[in-house]
């Protein structure tokens, strides 16, 4: 009997110690900045998931790169491997710009933020800023969510959260008409906006924070660049029949 009680409890001391293990957390490292002489002015500060051995903590580590590198992609062409190198090929198409016209060129900036603004034992939702200039009348700032399923690590898309897409489109245009004076019936462009086809659509950023969900149209997704963003914030009550049952609880 004592065998058995001794090997119970060393089985409940593994199991213990493999689901701390498994937890995963996030903390923003050192920011990373362009030093070089004559570059563009560059500022990357990400959270990072740990323990960073974790599978699931690589998966989002890699997803918050390639969100990195997706921005500093100037070219849209022979996609950079990292971060590190991304920043490279920005400093490169620069330069060969400014070689071309040392007269016309002014400095080209990037800077990219990121922080979690919601996070629990199942869900975590990271905001990413950022800012791109390469030129122009002026550069061009979003704000994009990252949602994860903090048990595998995996993005979670509109379809993983929400029990049904559509009605929740139509739930959130009723609050977008009430907050842009929008009577039912109404065409959704008729003040201005330009919504493809005439018809309301979610933004593509989409996340939450403590008080609920946030619902970010960025320059020129339904809106001229002069406009800015466009937001509407669902209390978390309000949103709560439309979340899939596996998040609400952490929601709640």
């Amino acid at each position: 009997m004592r065998i058995f009680f001794v090997f119970g409890s060393i089985l409940m001391l593994f199991f213990a110690a493999c689901s701390k293990e498994e937890k995963i957390s996030f903390t923003n490292t050192d920011p990373i900045e362009n030093n070089c002489e004559d570059c563009p002015k560059i500022a990357i500060d990400l959270p990072i998931a740990q323990p960073e051995t974790l599978p699931k903590a690589q998966n989002i580590n890699e997803i918050l790169r390639e969100f990195a590198i997706s921005i500093l992609n100037y070219t849209e062409e022979d996609r950079p491997d990292s971060i590190a190198d991304a920043i490279a090929d920005f400093n490169l198409q620069y330069k060969k710009l400014k070689d071309a016209y040392p007269e016309n060129i002014v400095p080209w900036e990037a800077k990219i933020e990121g922080e979690v603004s919601y996070e629990n034992q199942k869900i975590v939702s990271i905001i990413m800023d950022s800012y791109i200039f390469t030129g122009g009348a002026h550069g061009y700032g979003s704000t994009s969510f990252l949602n994860f399923d903090t048990r595998t690590g995996k993005e979670l898309s509109v379809e993983d959260i929400f029990i049904n897409p559509e009605e929740f489109t139509v739930f959130v245009e009723t609050i977008f008409r009430k907050q842009n004076d929008l009577n039912p019936g109404v065409n959704i462009n008729s003040t201005g906006f330009m919504f493809e086809d005439d018809q309301f659509h979610l933004p593509q950023s989409i996340g939450f924070d403590q008080q609920g969900i946030i619902l970010i149209y960025n320059p020129y997704e339904i809106a001229s660049y002069a406009d800015g963003q466009t937001k509407i914030h669902v209390p978390i009550a309000q949103a709560k029949p439309y979340i899939k049952p596996d998040f609400l609880d952490t929601v709640d």
